[in-house]
């Protein structure tokens, strides 16, 4: 190949880059294909015979950065403790391949990161040039679903294990700060009969407090995050597990829950937790509800100092006044609104709660970030570019992204991707790729080694495109070629 290629007359750099790279990645899968079959020959000479009866060899495919490789491994009968006859390759089980499929932990995480961000055609695009591997974008949507029903299922195990009382996080907060809202996500096809075309996808947030991190710059403490289309009490149990998974929740002396007054936000909230109103949505409900700027000012200069009932008595008396009934209803309306959250109408820190001291680096500020979490978390992705989505999809996907806010999208990707080479054999790699171990000939060519060629350009043509790169051969060594 490299003959070919600098032998050219016109030799494009774009084409010499990319065929090293694929050079290098089919390379690189036979060097996994031949590790892997060894690994399997190893495990073959230490199984127990009397338990693992060997039936051959079958192939199979796993997709990895490099591109695809296909390698062989044995099958055996194997008779469990029932004395069911089944069949079991016990690279698979070394390797943790009954995951999410025959998807390298390193392929999973690009193929979910870019999905996270871009549609999923996008997303296949992306990965198939910046990596050895071509995939589809239903192969993303495959990924993205595995990994989504992975999260759920363990959404579901976490519930239970609080149920137990066995959930004990170890993280330590004298004050969490907590917000919830909703975002509506349209929804395609069949799906639509029973949800009609939008569905509320509830998104929450848990963290410790915010860190300086510049000048008037802030950054939340830990966040976590969680999101999906479940019922209220289903929700509240898996927020409730995410925190108690992360924190000791026995040790948490206040909850700080800043919502826009929906229902299910207030779910569950007891004497620890302490609701308070979303100023952004306090704040909207007035601007809408409100046509006379001189009105405007006079409510919200009520709700400043927090005169609660002088607030509702003033708007109450606003629609009685008036002549027009839009007017009047929409009046009314924030009164209700108010009423109906007129305990979280004042801020958390104006309410004559013990709150202790934050910890050293941490600071409390006002609550009302919910809107911008719900855009970074959801609505970028999901929201918007006419997007629609199944009932399903949506779902698994609002996990993942969930899981991205937290910061521990790696985490999840690599727990249920994982493909793991056992540390009991890793002398057994550098063994197999020491020469000694090298086969001569390995595929075509005279000595099975790749064609031997010159230095590029040296019996052609000297122009100075040419020079430069006979000067970069001349240097250094190839090995040594990198980017900077």
């Amino acid at each position: 190949m490299i003959d070919i290629i600098v032998n050219e007359n016109e030799l494009s750099f774009n084409r010499l880059e990319k065929e090293i790279y694929k050079a290098a990645c089919e390379m690189a899968c036979k060097a996994l294909s031949y590790i892997l079959e060894e690994v399997d020959k190893k495990l073959a000479d230490e199984r127990d015979k009397t338990k693992y009866r060997h039936k051959g060899k079958r192939r199979t495919t796993v997709k990895t950065l490099m591109g695809e490789t296909t390698f062989y491994r044995a099958v055996y009968e194997h008779i469990d403790n029932e004395g069911r006859k089944n069949f079991v390759y016990l690279l698979d089980e070394q390797l943790g391949f009954d995951t999410i499929g025959l998807i390298s932990t390193n392929l999973a995480e690009k193929v979910v990161e870019n999905a996270s961000i871009t549609s999923f055609r996008n997303a296949a695009k992306n990965v198939s040039e910046l990596t050895g591997q071509s995939i589809s974008h239903g192969g993303v949507w495959n990924v993205v679903q595995a990994l989504g029903e992975k999260i759920k299922e363990d959404e579901v195990n976490q519930v239970k294990t609080v149920e137990r009382n066995e959930l004990y996080g170890q993280r330590e907060a004298p004050i969490l700060f907590e917000e919830a809202d909703g975002v509506y996500i349209n929804i395609q096809g069949k799906d639509r009969f029973k949800s009609g075309k939008k569905l509320e996808m509830k998104v929450a947030v848990a963290y410790e407090g915010w860190k300086e991190i510049g000048n008037n710059r802030f950054e939340l403490v830990n966040k976590i995050a969680c999101a999906g289309f479940e019922e209220a009490s289903t929700f509240y149990k898996k927020k409730e597990a995410m925190i108690a998974k992360e924190y000791n929740v026995d040790g948490i002396g206040i909850r700080i829950l800043n919502g826009d007054g929906a229902a299910w936000i207030k779910h569950g909230i007891d004497d620890i937790v302490h609701y308070q109103l979303d100023p952004f949505h306090k704040h909207q409900a007035v601007l809408r509800n409100v046509s006379d700027k001189t009105q405007r000012k006079t409510i919200l200069e009520l709700l400043g100092e927090n005169k609660i009932d002088d607030t509702l008595e003033y708007i109450e008396a606003l629609a009685n006044s008036i002549g027009d009934e839009k007017e009047e209803k929409r009046l009314n309306d924030l009164y209700s609104y108010f009423n109906e959250n007129r305990y979280g109408l004042i801020p958390y820190q104006e309410r004559g709660l013990n709150i202790p001291p934050p910890p050293e680096g941490i600071v409390y500020r006002n609550l009302g970030t919910m809107e911008h979490h719900i855009c970074d978390i959801i609505a970028q992705r999901m929201k918007h570019r006419k997007s629609s989505w199944s009932i399903k999809g949506a779902d698994n996907l609002g996990k993942l992204l969930a899981a991205k806010a937290s910061r521990r999208l790696h985490a999840v990707v690599e727990r249920f991707s994982k493909i793991v080479l056992p540390e009991d054999k890793s002398n057994e790699i550098i063994e197999i790729l020491s020469s000694s171990k090298t086969p001569k000939k390995d595929g075509k060519g005279k000595d099975g080694n790749i064609h031997k060629g010159q230095i590029p350009f040296k019996n052609c043509a000297v122009t100075n495109g040419r020079k430069a790169i006979r000067k970069m051969f001349n240097m250094q060594a190839f090995s040594d070629l990198i980017y900077r």
